[in-house]
């Protein structure tokens, strides 16, 4: 069973950057977090802690085989599954200041203000934070 769980959760996470690499060439990131990203309870359901970890994991593999997935790939792509399964999550966006002519761009994914997607492109105690998207929060449901 668990091999058919890390299957599914690996086919997935394979079709959505695709898909979102395949966005980012195309339109803006906004566009695509807009469509993909679903609204969800305001609460980090700290027993999912496992559901992170694998979701994480299966994006973050996935996107060495997929050209150009950049760390702003690999969150949006996670920050949408993670969505899906009513887990919130933040992207932060930081920039820093590699000579006198270059600034380099970075995202990374928190959860439960906990760094849990970081990528390639180096530490995110390195940039300066300059923009945090968090998952949109579904109003409660009143009976």
């Amino acid at each position: 069973m668990r091999a058919i769980r890390w299957a599914g959760i690996y086919s997935l996470s394979l079709l959505i950057v695709l898909v979102v690499r395949v966005g980012l060439w195309v339109t803006r990131y906004q566009r695509i977090r807009t469509a993909l990203v679903r609204p969800c309870p305001d609460d980090p359901q700290m027993a999912r802690r496992a559901t992170v970890a694998r979701v994480t994991h299966a994006v973050s593999q996935i996107s060495r085989f997929i050209p150009d997935a950049s760390c702003l790939t690999q969150t949006i792509s996670c920050q949408a599954i993670l969505s899906w399964k009513g887990i919130p999550s933040t992207i932060t966006m930081g920039l820093k200041k590699e000579d006198e002519t270059t600034l380099k761009a970075h995202a990374w994914l928190s959860w439960n203000a906990q760094v849990v997607l970081e990528g390639n492109e180096g530490t995110v105690l390195d940039f300066n934070k300059i923009l945090d998207l968090p998952t949109p929060v579904r109003p409660p449901v009143s009976l």
